[in-house]
């Protein structure tokens, strides 16, 4: 019972994690997934490696289902649960950089087939320069 109870508050303080978002530097907690914006175009099938999201992002790799788009707008999507939170505010930025680019802004939101795939959810990037 005990460990039940560790595992729902860490579940759960995960999920609450995931669910802010930061726009030019402002924490700010969404009310719900559609107050976040527009949706990000549904999980694509992505063959790299862990290696490559974790080298392009700084999220351990595990976590990632996909990298898609082009460096004027990304979307990194991954599993709140098991990305290391400690990386998701930097990862915007590093994947620019990988691009050879600087971060211009980003927001959390999630998948349009979010039904399909629950639990994913995704960082929207736009690089400039």
């Amino acid at each position: 019972m005990k460990l039940l109870t560790l595992a729902s508050t860490v579940t759960l303080a995960a999920l609450a994690l995931s669910g802010c978002m930061q726009a030019n530097g402002a924490a700010v907690a969404p009310t719900g997934p559609d107050d976040l914006g527009k949706l990000a175009p549904p999980v694509p099938k992505d063959d790299r490696s862990h290696g490559d999201f974790q080298k392009m992002t700084g999220i351990n790799g595990d976590a990632i289902a996909a990298i898609s788009g082009t460096p004027a707008m990304s979307y990194i999507y991954y599993d709140p649960v098991a990305a290391n939170h400690a990386a998701l505010p930097n990862a915007p930025a590093r994947l620019c950089q990988s691009y050879g680019k600087k971060l211009k802004t980003f927001r959390t939101t999630q998948p349009a087939d979010r039904a399909i795939q629950p639990g994913m959810d995704v960082l929207a990037v736009q690089c400039s320069g």
